[in-house]
């Protein structure tokens, strides 16, 4: 599944979640903001998006999914990525409340503002607006 909508380029957001409805919200939040939300369900999909439009402006993705051949998880979809562009600004959002990761953990349910945070990162860095 791949959706997709013209707003701004430069803000582009890869969400990897096997969960239609959080998938939906985080869309409903981010695109008035801005971005241009991208989806898929499972990590094969996005690495194969990822490698064909990446790099993005910024890639969020669950730690589990149900199913994929080479990409089985979060970590191994943030392992590759990082392969192909070593400074992918990332995160991965998880219900587990004591899990680390080599880039910033999102435990669910979590107020929008917090993901807010972590993209005003990668925009401060970059010198640009925040919408």
């Amino acid at each position: 599944m791949n959706r997709q909508t013209s707003t701004v380029r430069n803000h582009r957001i890869l969400i990897v979640d096997d969960d239609d409805v959080l998938r939906r919200w985080l869309r409903n939040q981010l695109e008035p903001r801005g971005f241009e939300v991208w989806e898929e369900s499972q990590g094969d999909e996005a690495l194969s998006a990822y490698e064909r439009n990446g790099p993005w402006y910024f890639v969020l993705s669950d730690l589990y999914f149900y199913r994929g051949e080479k990409i089985k998880n979060g970590l191994g979809l943030v392992h590759a990525i990082t392969v192909i562009t070593p400074a992918q600004p990332m995160a991965i959002h998880t219900s587990e409340r004591d899990f680390q990761a080599p880039v910033p953990v999102l435990i669910k349910p979590y107020p929008i503002g917090r993901l807010l945070r972590l993209l005003r990162e990668p925009l401060q860095s970059l010198a640009l607006p925040f919408g």
